[in-house]
């Protein structure tokens, strides 16, 4: 009797009920119809991780962004220092300059007061001895 329902179209399952779809068929159909959704809750767990590794990285990328930028004024002001520094050392090196030339001029004229006050000295004696 199976056999006749089976070539009009219609079949009956293991619990003795009329069924358009053939039974193995209609498992067959449960069975995929379960594991698309057991894939389909996959894919969304996927999508959600892939989501949260998007936001690290986001976050990552982020506080790599804001180091180099730090690292850039750190390099910066390094540089603004090095210049400084050459700078002040340029000017300390003009002042040593000027108080060498001035203390040659110094030493000229120590020595020429040195020599006046000879001579003076020379020219007391002098006239203390005439007297």
């Amino acid at each position: 009797m199976g056999e006749e329902f089976g070539k009009s179209g219609l079949y009956i399952d293991d619990l003795y009920t009329l069924r358009v779809i053939d039974p193995e068929v209609a498992n067959e159909t449960n069975e995929l119809k379960d594991e698309c959704e057991r894939f389909t809750e996959k894919l969304t767990d996927f999508r959600r991780i892939i989501d949260q590794f998007a936001n690290i990285i986001e976050v990552f990328a982020a506080e790599v962004d804001q180091e180099k930028m730090r690292a850039v004024g750190v390099q910066n002001m390094l540089k603004t220092f090095s210049k400084q520094r050459e700078s002040e050392q340029q000017q300390i090196q003009s002042e040593i300059i000027e108080k060498m030339v001035e203390l040659d001029k110094l030493k000229i004229e120590y020595q020429y007061l040195q020599r006046i006050e000879s001579e003076q000295q020379e020219m007391i004696d002098n006239f203390y001895q005439n007297q």
